[in-house]
């Protein structure tokens, strides 16, 4: 699946918490005399619970609530923002194992990754994250170079064993003609079989990365794949279900395609924004986006139905086992757009950390409508429905015009 956080004028070491482990205590006797035989106590597997570092329900006492989100739909974005920069504050560092490869000729630093990295490390304080993370990060004339540096930087992270197999997955985030990569604007994030450790492939939209030229959307890659990593490691020490083979798997058969992207947006680009302004440049750049009409499939939703009735009906009635294939769901582009509007009024209703309590919950083996209700203290239909609303006065007064 191709995480792409932003396209310029286009579509675009916290401790990991162990495992849960059923403890056998075998009695023994050191009599001789003979005994009735003893069953042989059976492990009972403890019941799976993600951690959650904040109390729930989130308190409806803070500026913007669900009784007020629609009339003051203007003062969201500001609030998000500001939420996030204040969540990173309150928390303590977290020290994540990070191996950042920089192609030869790819204008961005490794230090200017690794501190919106850091950022967001700390943001997720408290919840399961990856117990080490890399990047491999590379520009359209660097994208050869990458095919050939990614199977030795797998090895040597002891990633997987296959690595010729991700080689797709390294050029999805790239355009090419005749085989040679013209221009890269996408990330993919990536969990392998046998390993908890995070990745991610960044395919660099040049000169938008350097420090001369940076641009909120396109570095804001960075911490949109890494908010799927984390989505991921919610379902860390979970038992995989039948037909699933990785966490990210099980992630994405708990969330709807909206929230999936909408939340790697709607965290990924305020952590990367250091101001208000540049905020909502790009926030705009991507919540305004117009909707693809010529995707293949029909997106639920265009540019002039943005209705509330349509709005709730489009993240109410989304299903997950069917949503996560952009070749045939042209509604998969609206997660990066109104699912990011929508996440963005939940974060500023309860926080960024109240949007991946939500995974950690469906992770814990919640519905997404009880965890909902668990988080906000809402039913999921009555938050629909105000979001809804919400979205609708956002896009009557701001239109998708990007």
């Amino acid at each position: 699946m191709k995480h792409s956080g932003y396209k310029k004028h286009s579509f675009v070491t916290l401790p990991v918490t162990a495992l849960l482990i059923s403890i056998l205590v075998v009695g023994c006797s050191s009599s001789n005399d003979a005994a009735a035989p003893t069953a042989t106590p059976t492990a009972t597997p403890e019941e799976f619970e993600a951690v959650i570092p904040i109390s729930l329900p989130v308190a409806q006492d803070k500026h913007i609530t669900f009784a007020n989100a629609e009339k003051s739909f203007e003062e969201i974005p500001q609030t998000a923002w500001l939420n996030v920069q204040d969540s990173i504050n309150a928390n303590p560092v977290v020290d994540i194992p990070t191996t950042i490869v920089v192609g030869p000729n790819t204008d961005t630093t490794i230090e200017q990754i690794t501190s919106l990295l850091q950022m967001e490390y700390q943001l997720w304080n408290g919840f399961e994250q990856p117990p080490s993370f890399a990047g491999l990060v590379y520009n359209a004339q660097d994208e050869a170079w990458a095919e050939k540096e990614w199977p030795k930087l797998a090895a040597k992270l002891n990633l997987t064993d296959n690595p010729e197999s991700e080689i797709p997955r390294l050029r999805a985030g790239c355009n090419f003609t005749s085989d040679v990569a013209t221009e890269c604007y996408g990330g993919m994030s990536v969990f392998f079989p046998n390993t908890l450790a995070g990745f991610a492939f960044y395919g660099v939209q040049s000169p938008y990365w350097s420090q001369n030229s940076l641009e909120v959307g396109p570095i804001s890659q960075v911490t949109h794949e890494y908010t799927h990593i984390v989505q991921f490691a919610q379902w860390n020490g979970a038992e995989l279900q039948p037909g699933e083979n990785l966490k990210s798997e099980s992630a994405h058969n708990g969330m709807p395609c909206w929230f999936s992207e909408g939340q790697a947006n709607a965290i990924g680009i305020p952590i990367a924004a250091k101001d208000l302004n540049s905020y909502i440049q790009g926030r705009d750049n991507s919540v305004r986006r117009r909707i693809n009409q010529d995707s293949g499939a029909k997106p639920a939703l265009t540019d002039s139905t943005l209705s509330a009735k349509n709005i709730t009906s489009f993240l109410y009635g989304q299903d997950a086992s069917t949503c996560y294939n952009p070749a045939t769901n042209g509604d998969w582009q609206l997660g990066y757009s109104v699912g990011y509007a929508a996440t963005e009024v939940l974060v500023a209703i309860g926080g960024p950390q109240s949007t991946m309590a939500l995974l950690a919950k469906t992770a814990s083996g919640l519905t997404w409508s009880d965890a909902f209700q668990a988080v906000y203290g809402v039913s999921w239909e009555e938050g629909a429905d105000i979001l809804g609303k919400v979205l609708e006065a956002e896009y009557a007064a701001k239109p998708m015009d990007h």
